[in-house]
């Protein structure tokens, strides 16, 4: 059974928002340009894994848990891209979608990939993450009186990839070696669990999970204001007059384009809006204007008169 499903990461949403919205010629285009790259590669790498799951019959009561994260006692946070519970064991998967060869320095704890090319980098260490996370799962079973093996692993996503010289432990593979992986796992341990027990942890687990806020610590100033025209690739603010906008270069004419716009102002700057915000930044003139314009996208309002506020939700696009 999934308890969490695997949605687009908010930093990538952020992210897509922010490059809408940042000038081409801001010194820090290129560098959100390329983090956004690496994000949504390794989203879809973990999209691929995810489909191994389906072919997996034998697995009988379980639970996944995608993109779980959880704090520590410190307040750190434990991001885990797969996290499986069944009656057997406690499985933490990290999922990895890189393209080249990869090795391990085991001394130095590094973890070195080298491209096609035949240049060199070094990439996050997953195996200390893993452990860290096997440390952390061990506390909190026993905090909760719960006797469960930890098994844990790393998964690559991309099938090209090259792994070389690797410890055996914890071990690492290739996707298509993922079903093998569990039924050695669920031979090499008994059922721990009762339906009842298993069912009480699943929700526990549940209950600690927390979804970390994605700060880019990036100046308002540096934001472009204004519906932009996606007929111009986000390049021309729109101007509003008789409910439309219009695109001044184009002509494009559009009722909903106020929306991602609007999903945009909440995703970089605040869900929250007052009637004087919204003028400020979508260039609407007329306060009555703007009003009919947010009593008519029907969002909840809060407080009266100059104290009003009007709360974005997180599914406008969707309505």
């Amino acid at each position: 059974m999934l308890l969490l499903d695997r949605k687009t990461p908010k930093s990538i949403l952020i992210l897509e928002a922010l490059l809408r919205r940042l000038d081409s010629n801001d010194r820090d285009f290129s560098y959100f340009q390329d983090y956004l790259t690496r994000l949504k590669f390794g989203h879809e790498g973990e999209h691929r894994v995810d489909r191994e799951w389906f072919e997996m019959p034998y697995l009988n009561e379980h639970f996944l848990f995608f993109n779980y994260e959880i704090e520590n006692e410190l307040g750190f946070s434990h991001q885990i891209d797969t996290l499986l519970l069944t009656k057997h064991f406690l499985l933490i998967l990290e999922v990895k979608n890189i393209a080249g060869r990869i090795d391990y320095d085991e001394q130095k704890h590094q973890l070195i990939r080298t491209r096609p090319t035949g240049t060199e980098d070094t990439l996050t260490n997953p195996f200390d993450q893993l452990h860290r996370h096997e440390e952390l799962f061990h506390r909190i079973l026993s905090k909760w009186k719960f006797s469960l093996p930890i098994e844990k692993a790393v998964v690559m996503a991309n099938p090209a990839t090259i792994i070389g010289n690797v410890p055996k432990s914890p071990p690492i593979f290739h996707a298509s070696g993922l079903r093998s992986f569990i039924k050695k796992c669920l031979v090499r341990h008994e059922s721990q669990l009762t339906t009842g027990q298993l069912d009480k942890l699943a929700k526990q687990l549940l209950s600690r999970a927390v979804s970390r806020n994605f700060d880019l610590n990036i100046s308002v100033d540096r934001i472009r204001k204004g519906v932009l025209c996606e007929k111009c690739n986000y390049a021309v603010a729109m101007t509003y007059g008789r409910g439309i906008w219009t695109c001044p270069k184009c002509g494009f004419e559009s009722r909903d384009a106020l929306l991602r716009a609007l999903d945009d102002y909440r995703l970089l700057i605040s869900e929250r809006i007052t009637n004087r915000e919204f003028r400020e930044f979508f260039n609407v003139d007329s306060g009555d204007a703007a009003q009919k314009i947010l009593t008519r996208l029907n969002l909840v309002a809060v407080g009266n008169n100059r104290g009003r506020y009007y709360i974005i939700p997180d599914n406008l696009l969707s309505r």
